[in-house]
C-alpha cells in the first residue's frame, strides 16, 4: 500500500507541477521575508549581532526584544498555516482525482482562515515553549533529572508532531472544527502509529530534498499532497472495518485487504510510465 502511496503522490505532484511551484514560491517569500524581519529586530534596541558575538548577544537580549521576536514568529507561523490549509483544500481534491486551478488556492483562503489562525497559534506557541524548555533542561541543566526531563519533553514533542501531521488533511477532508480535528489527529496516530512514523520519515526526506532544490519542490505543497493521499488511503481501513463489525480482535482489525481496497485507485491512476511524465501528449495520441 505504501508503494502505491509514493507513486500516486509523485504522479499527483507532477500533474500539478505549476500549482505546486507557485504555492511553494509564495510560501518561500513569506518565510524568508519573515526571517529577515525577525533578524532585523535587534537593531531596534541598538544591538549589533554578528557571527562572533552571536551566542552572547542572544543571551543578553532584553525581554522586550524577545517578546517582539516571538510575536513575529507567531505571525509567520499563522501565515504558513493559512497557505498550508488553503493548499490542503486543493490537495484533497487532487488526491480524489479532481481537477484544480491556481485561482482555487486564493479562493480557499477565506474558508480556512479561522482554523488556520488557530493552527498557527497552536503550533507556534508549542514550538516556542518546547524550544525554551529543551534549551533549559539540556543546555542549562546539569543534573540527571534535568536530562531525563528534557528527554521526556523531546519525545513528547516528537509524538505531538507525528500526530499533528494529520491535522491539515483531516480538516480539509472532513471540515470538522479545530478541537475535533486535534482529537482525531491523536486517534489516528495511536491507531496507526507505525504508518504515522513512516509518513513522518517520508516528510523528513521530502524536506531534505526541498533544501537541495531550494524549496521549489516538493516543499510544503508536495508534502500536503502526500499527506492528503496518505489519509485518503488510510480511511479505506475504517470504511472496511465499518462494513465488517464482526472483526473485533486486535489481530483481525489489523488484517486489512489493502490490495482490494486500493484497486479502484490503482485502476484510475493507471500504469504511468516514465514517457508519460516527459511526453504526456504522446500517451494522449496513443489513446486516440
Amino acid at each position: 500500500m505504501y508503494g502505491f502511496l509514493l507513486k500516486k503522490s509523485f504522479c499527483d505532484g507532477w500533474d500539478n507541477l505549476l500549482l505546486v511551484l507557485i504555492t511553494n514560491i509564495i510560501t518561500l517569500f513569506w518565510i524568508v521575508g519573515s526571517i529577515i524581519l525577525i533578524s532585523a529586530t535587534p537593531a531596534l534596541f541598538g544591538i549589533e549581532v554578528t557571527m562572533e558575538n552571536l551566542d552572547q548577544a542572544v543571551t543578553d537580549f532584553p525581554l522586550g526584544l524577545v517578546l517582539i521576536q516571538c510575536a513575529l514568529f507567531i505571525i509567520m507561523c499563522i501565515g504558513i498555516s493559512i497557505l498550508r490549509l488553503a493548499f490542503g483544500e486543493l490537495a484533497v481534491k487532487i488526491a480524489d482525482f479532481d481537477g484544480v486551478h491556481i485561482v482555487d488556492l486564493f479562493k480557499a483562503i477565506p474558508g480556512v482562515l479561522k482554523d488556520a489562525v488557530l493552527h498557527g497559534l497552536f503550533c507556534s506557541v508549542a514550538i516556542i515553549i518546547f524550544s525554551f524548555s529543551l534549551e533549559f533542561y539540556f543546555v542549562q541543566g546539569t543534573s540527571i533529572v534535568s536530562f531525563l526531563a528534557g528527554a521526556f519533553l523531546f519525545w513528547l514533542g516528537v509524538m505531538i508532531v507525528l500526530a499533528l501531521q494529520w491535522f491539515i488533511p483531516l480538516r480539509c477532508n472532513m471540515h470538522n472544527n479545530f478541537r475535533k480535528c486535534i482529537k482525531k489527529c491523536f486517534i489516528i496516530f495511536f491507531d496507526n502509529t507505525g504508518f504515522s512514523i513512516l509518513v513522518g520519515i517520508h516528510t523528513l526526506i521530502m524536506l531534505a530534498l526541498s533544501v537541495f532544490l531550494i524549496g521549489f519542490m516538493p516543499f510544503l505543497a508536495g508534502i500536503s499532497i502526500n499527506k492528503a493521499n496518505a489519509l485518503r488511503l488510510r480511511l479505506y481501513k475504517y470504511d472496511y472495518l465499518e462494513k465488517h463489525p464482526e472483526l473485533t480482535t486486535k489481530r483481525e482489525r489489523k488484517e486489512i485487504p489493502w490490495d482490494d481496497l486500493i484497486q479502484e485507485d490503482r485502476d484510475i491512476l493507471g500504469p504511468r510510465k516514465l514517457r508519460s511524465f516527459l511526453f504526456p501528449w504522446k500517451d494522449l495520441d496513443n489513446q486516440q
